[in-house]
């Protein structure tokens, strides 16, 4: 086998690997999904993947070998980018994937926010002299490419979605505030044991399948900038947290609904006292909603 097979070869090995075993360390209490391609962190909002480059057998000298090594390790990452973004989820209903498939504009939009990704971390060289970049993309211009607009929502308390079904509780429905009486400054949602989804646009649905919390809340550039709702694992990281923090309401959630399964449902009853509390609509209006998963 020639020299240049042989480091085709291996770099199609190593390419094959890092895609496999490549994890970053998400932050403690951070809700993120790792594919073959990368990782989707909703709770920082970022897509992260590796790329490698294999040290052409032609260059002129090392310095050039190299340079286009980490050349092609950052192209490998960006088509790694792409594949792992197109995984996140926009809603109960769609993926970034459904999206560019039925969108130039979406699918140029996201492409080139991926292609405006930095590096993280230092270039890595690996035993073989190929090397290996790590890239990442925040969700903010993605989100601004895909996000539901408020002209197209179903407004808060309207019709039950498309194949909505009242779910069998599966956690005692329970409303607690830290300070009783006074506004409250955000709300969390408590889905534990739901097996609830991660995605860009969730909402909050009572058991009859009226939206309590959706697109036609918030402003959209808001939401953009601010992401529609925070993620965390932890319910004390998540009562500390700055989006909430303060007099948080904690609504335990009783279901999930959507083809996806992102669209958290909480009790009649607390629907009803939630969105009666002092605060509710500033709260929701600034995207001061943090869900808990598992």
């Amino acid at each position: 086998m020639g020299r240049a097979k042989r480091t085709l070869t291996i770099s199609v090995l190593l390419i094959t690997v890092s895609v496999v075993l490549a994890q970053w360390p998400a932050a403690p209490g951070a809700v993120a999904e790792q594919n073959e391609f990368g990782q989707v962190d909703y709770s920082q909002r970022t897509v992260t993947a590796t790329g490698i480059g294999a040290v052409p057998t032609n260059a002129p000298n090392v310095g050039a070998a190299r340079a286009n090594a980490i050349r092609a390790a950052k192209l490998d990452a960006l088509r790694n980018l792409v594949e792992a973004v197109k995984s996140i989820r926009i809603s109960s209903e769609t993926t970034v994937s459904n999206n560019m498939v039925t969108s130039d504009i979406v699918r140029t939009e996201v492409e080139a926010m991926v292609r405006g990704a930095r590096q993280v971390g230092e270039t890595k060289y690996l035993s073989d002299s190929s090397v290996e970049v790590t890239m990442t993309v925040p969700m903010t211009g993605i989100m601004d490419a895909v996000l539901p607009s408020a002209a197209t929502a179903v407004p808060p308390g309207g019709a039950m979605p498309p194949g909505f079904e009242t779910p069998t509780a599966t956690a005692a429905p329970s409303v607690s505030l830290t300070s009783p009486g006074q506004p409250i400054t955000g709300l969390i949602i408590d889905a534990r044991g739901l097996e609830l989804k991660p995605s860009m646009s969730p909402r909050i649905l009572a058991q009859d399948g009226s939206i309590l919390y959706g697109p036609g809340n918030y402003p959209r550039e808001f939401a953009v900038a601010q992401g529609v709702v925070g993620y965390h694992k932890d319910l004390d990281g998540a009562h500390k947290d700055a989006r909430v923090a303060g007099n948080p309401v904690i609504v335990r959630g009783v279901g999930k609904s959507g083809t996806l399964g992102t669209d958290v449902i909480i009790a009649g009853n607390d629907a009803q006292r939630v969105s009666a509390l002092d605060g509710f609509d500033e709260a929701i209006g600034s995207c001061r909603v943090m869900f808990i998963l598992d």
